[in-house]
């Protein structure tokens, strides 16, 4: 399976500012992206944190429908998750400019099945907020946990999961880094039961990182928007492997499955 991976454009007309990120250019990074490096590749995945909304610049809707008309003007499929900044418009707005079937899915491909989750919620018990979350407090809610399970345990073909929010950095002296689930010890023992997930890909980690949950390999993808560098991957999972094919700040990874 080859695929392209874009994360956290956080589009807007904003101009560059202390945040240090570039967003009025992820419009041109996302059509570079497709054009020059789809070729090849069964779909390509944004995880999440597409468009954001920021007082006195274009709505988040518009963003959103600008970016919507590069990504459907090509002859690939193209497929979105929530990220914590999506959620400063409602999830099934979200859905419906994003083309989702639902705030979480899965997509079958010919050797795999993906799942794509939603972790943008500041509880399991509320999985659509009314306003938008507090990004460090993320969760994954029972609802959706019950329905991966049942995914998995159906499947007659290897699982990848794809997530915003992260499910393991423990970097912080121990303690949980604030890109984590709250509940990510609830979410792995859902996804790692069996032994059918075979991979792990998240973003929200604007610097990027590779590890392994346990014996799964685990990418997190450098943001688009964080330099002016067009920053992105195209992923080849064959024999075995997970090799990872970086631009700008995103790193070239080989990794076991």
């Amino acid at each position: 399976m080859k695929f392209l991976v874009i994360t956290d454009l956080h589009y807007s007309d904003k101009p560059v500012g202390s945040d240090g990120r570039y967003h009025e250019l992820s419009l041109p990074k996302l059509r570079e992206a497709l054009e020059k490096y789809s070729d090849g590749c069964e779909f390509a995945v944004c995880l999440g944190d597409i468009a954001d909304a920021f007082d006195g610049f274009k709505p988040q809707t518009q963003g959103l429908e600008e970016l919507g008309k590069i990504w459907r003007s090509f002859d690939i499929p193209f497929y979105a998750i929530i990220g914590n900044h999506d959620t400063a418009m409602s999830k099934r707005e979200f859905c419906r400019l994003t083309d989702m079937p639902h705030r979480f899915y899965s997509v079958e491909t010919q050797d795999y099945l993906c799942l794509m989750l939603d972790t943008n919620m500041n509880s399991p018990d509320e999985p659509y907020p009314e306003s938008e979350i507090k990004w460090a407090y993320c969760y994954v809610d029972y609802e959706q946990l019950d329905w991966a399970k049942k995914k998995i345990e159906q499947s007659d073909k290897p699982i990848i999961v794809f997530t915003h929010a992260l499910l393991d950095f423990d970097i912080d002296e121990g303690e949980r880094n604030d890109h984590v689930l709250v509940n990510a010890d609830e979410v792995k023992q859902a996804l790692f039961s069996s032994d059918k997930v075979k991979a792990v890909f998240s973003g929200h980690y604007h610097d990027g990182l590779n590890m392994r949950l346990g014996s799964v390999p685990y990418v997190v993808f450098a943001s688009m928007c964080n330099e002016p560098t067009n920053n992105f991957a195209v992923v080849e999972i064959k024999d075995g492997k997970v090799s990872v094919k970086g631009y700008g700040t995103q790193k070239d990874i080989q990794l076991l499955m």
